[in-house]
């Protein structure tokens, strides 16, 4: 064994430049999966240190019952905990099986917590209905916050045939599903990374290892010596790359404390054994994964064949189709390829790993991104909604806030109404929804608009290349509804399509139900007669109104809105006959806030409030675990998506580099036959493009039933109405990976041809 370690010893040092990339290799990826892990880790325990509190873990409540009620549910094989409070006391204390010594003379509220919290839906349902509650949403409560900073948001309680518990949208798995998405990610390029690095090595030395073949060396020797130079180099890898990782790590957990400052949470880095032994483990079983295949082959080198490092290179001589109709360029690069597969095959490998990652990660990042539109319905702080009753001089308020703490205050005023639009020509409105047909052979739309200040209306109309005056329609509307499986379905569809002269009316309408009569009458035909701007972008400040109204949303001018909403309210006054589907005609108008300290901005607010009755609502206090949940998962995601095109374009510089330099001897025999160095390019060319297209189309067929399955996981999660594919970026990564490898493979003829 001695001579085995010596010779290997030897080997690392002779081959320093190939065993700086191997270890550099190691290292790479050893921090992405050493980081991911430590991030996780350190989140998940974060996460329940803030919020599994004692008597804070509960997940499900049921006030009022009797013991009779209680006995129904006690012995439930998923419950874990009960907590139970007493007729008209405060402290909760946990009960001890067996339940059999407990008794209560009044009714109690019982806290339960799950053994699975993943279930909390269907163990609630099985609850209520073992229970028989008549009034569940009064008498049931679950624990919000906790739920939510476990991914489940919003559950609520529906009673419509049966009584059944359902969350808004489900992220109890994505965080699971993250874990395997990730180390299998990391695991696939880090052995085709490696693979690439050991054989790359091991070929170059193919003469040495024939020779200890022909001086007695057996192959359990060559492979004792490839291992031993393999453990080496892995242990300086998982070292340098624990480092490496340790320091990501913190400084990652630093900027998500950053983004969290103003909610509270804290997360720490937490080194647990139990990951660091699971992440060594996947270390050293990719390694020896990628070092073994190119191992084996080395070690049954033949003396003839380390001679002549021929032994990868098959031909056989029919021509293809393709072939017969390129250029004498193009043949030679088919001919080329098909003499080197087992190179050519590695190439190809990577560009497929590497962009079915991409192709795969990004969908999924944008199904998530879709998802957390949903999820947090606000981009501002705080709002305050408006009292006739009071002189509110907010302005003030805020400038005394700002001297005061020192904290910018961004704030946008705005005034909102849902009325009906007469839209014509009437072949504009592509929606179903919210429509009503007239007599007169004439279509309306239900639409919310909104009077924006002047500031917010010049900086959208500024985002839009639109003209002051302009009529700006979200042209977006998301309908949810409820599947048989009691699932809900966000559906987005467009209102209108562009269409020129288009005109909109403010209408008041009138519905004989009887004999199926819709009439109407103009209030407004006027003040909506401008350019009309169709746009899918929503102004900052303004996010829920893609998901609360349903319906289309026109933006104006506060000046444009003013008129419309006298015309209304001198119409409405001395007409009984009106329509107005969102109530929103106080003339005083709400205040949408941004502000960096919400807890400050809150408690000075508290103490303005004993003078002053506003009413004022926190929505970055109210979704903060939703936030949290949302931005956790976000960094993570796109900390993958960074290390993914990194791992991705350096391998493929680095594979398509060391490839090409192994052909040097090639490009000489080519230029000594009075090959042009324009014609060499032209064959190098036609090689790139070849594998490109090859591994485009590898990749189109094993992603198909990838992103199905991400489709059909997602719907766990939430079902959207639509595929969200990014094509755009997954074509532009594409494209970029072409581009590298063409200028790679040029610049690494001519550095050839210098030698």
């Amino acid at each position: 064994m001695e001579i085995e370690i010596k010779l290997a010893v030897s080997n690392i040092k002779n081959n320093i430049k190939r065993t700086i990339f191997t270890i550099t290799s190691i290292i790479l990826c050893t921090v992405l999966i050493f980081t991911t892990v430590l991030l996780i880790s350190s989140i998940r325990n974060g996460i329940t240190e803030n919020v599994e509190s004692q008597y804070n873990d509960y997940h499900f409540i049921v006030k009022d019952i009797d013991m009779n009620s209680f006995s129904k549910i006690k012995d439930k094989e998923y419950i874990d905990k009960i907590y139970i409070q007493e007729y008209n006391k405060e402290q909760l204390y946990e009960l001890k099986r067996p339940y059999t010594s407990f008794k209560i003379e009044n009714n109690i509220n019982v806290y339960i917590k799950y053994k699975d919290i993943k279930k909390v839906c269907d163990y609630s349902t099985d609850i209520i209905n073992s229970l028989g509650v008549s009034d569940a949403k009064d008498r049931c409560e679950f624990n919000q916050k906790l739920l939510t900073v476990y991914g489940l948001i919003d559950v609520e309680i529906l009673e419509e045939n049966d009584t059944i518990c359902r969350a808004r949208i489900n992220y109890s798995f994505v965080i699971d599903i993250m874990i395997i998405l990730i180390l299998f990610s990391f695991s696939i390029l880090f052995i085709v990374i490696l693979y690439n690095a050991f054989l790359i090595t091991i070929n170059e030395r193919k003469k040495e290892y024939a020779i200890l073949n022909s001086i007695g060396g057996t192959e359990g020797q060559i492979l004792k010596i490839i291992f031993i130079e393999g453990f080496i180099m892995g242990t300086i890898g998982i070292i340098i790359g624990g480092f490496i990782s340790y320091l990501s790590a913190y400084n990652i957990l630093k900027i998500l404390n950053d983004i969290l400052i103003n909610t509270g949470y804290n997360f720490r880095l937490v080194i647990d054994i139990k990951y660091v032994i699971l992440s060594i483990f996947i270390i050293i079983v990719n390694i020896y994964i990628s070092s073994i295949i190119p191992s084996v082959k080395a070690s049954k080198t033949t003396i003839i064949e380390g001679i002549r490092n021929n032994n990868e290179i098959k031909y056989k001589k029919r021509d293809t189709i393709l072939e017969k109709i390129l250029p004498i360029e193009g043949q030679i690069a088919i001919k080329n390829i098909k003499r080197n597969k087992n190179k050519f095959r590695v190439i190809t490998v990577l560009l497929v790993v590497c962009m079915t990652l991409y192709i795969a990660v990004s969908t999924y990042i944008n199904y998530e991104k879709e998802t957390s539109d949903l999820v947090s319905e606000y981009d501002i702080d705080a709002e305050i909604r408006p009292n006739s009753a009071l002189n509110m001089d907010y302005k003030s308020i805020f400038d005394n806030y700002e001297l005061k703490y020192g904290d910018k205050i961004e704030y946008m005023e705005y005034k909102l109404n849902g009325l009906v639009m007469l839209v014509e020509p009437k072949e504009a409105i592509i929606t179903d929804y919210l429509v009503r047909e007239y007599e007169k052979n004439q279509k309306s739309v239900n639409m919310v608009i909104i009077g924006l200040d002047d500031k917010t209306y010049t900086n959208y109309i500024n985002k839009l290349n639109a003209n002051y005056g302009d009529i700006i329609i979200y042209n977006n509307g998301t309908r949810k509804t409820t599947n048989n499986d009691g699932n809900l379905t966000y559906t987005r569809y467009p209102i209108l399509k562009q269409e020129d002269n288009i005109k909109l009316s403010v209408i008041a309408t009138y519905n004989d139900y009887e004999n199926d009569i819709n009439e109407f009458e103009i209030i407004d035909n006027e003040n909506l007669s401008g350019n009309i701007v169709l746009t899918n972008e929503i102004i900052e400040g303004y996010k829920e109104i893609k998901m609360r109204y349903g319906a289309g949303t026109i933006f104006v001018n506060n000046d444009v809105y003013d008129k419309i909403e006298e015309n209304f309210l001198n119409y409405t006054s001395t007409r009984y006959m009106k329509e107005q589907w969102i109530n929103g005609s106080d003339k005083i108008p709400s205040i949408k806030i941004k502000c960096n300290n919400i807890i400050g901005f809150s408690k000075y607010m508290e103490d303005i409030n004993r003078n002053h009755e506003m009413d004022v609502v926190y929505y970055s206090l109210q979704n903060q675990e939703k936030v949290i949940y949302i931005k956790i998962i976000q960094l993570i995601l796109n900390i993958i998506m960074i290390a993914i095109i990194t791992l991705g374009i350096v391998s493929t510089i680095n594979i398509l580099n060391a490839s090409l330099c192994e052909r040097k001897q090639d490009f000489k025999i080519l230029y000594d036959l009075g090959a042009t160095k324009t014609k060499i390019n032209k064959i190098m060319i036609y090689e790139c493009i070849y594998m490109f297209i090859k591994a485009t189309i590898i990749t189109i067929i094993l992603s198909i039933p990838i992103l199905y399955g991400i489709i059909k996981y997602m719907e766990n999660i939430i079902v959207l109405s639509g595929l969200f594919i990014p094509f755009k970026s997954i074509v532009t990564f594409l494209t970029i990976i072409l581009l590298i490898s063409l200028v790679i493979t040029i610049h690494s003829t001519k550095i050839v041809k210098n030698q």
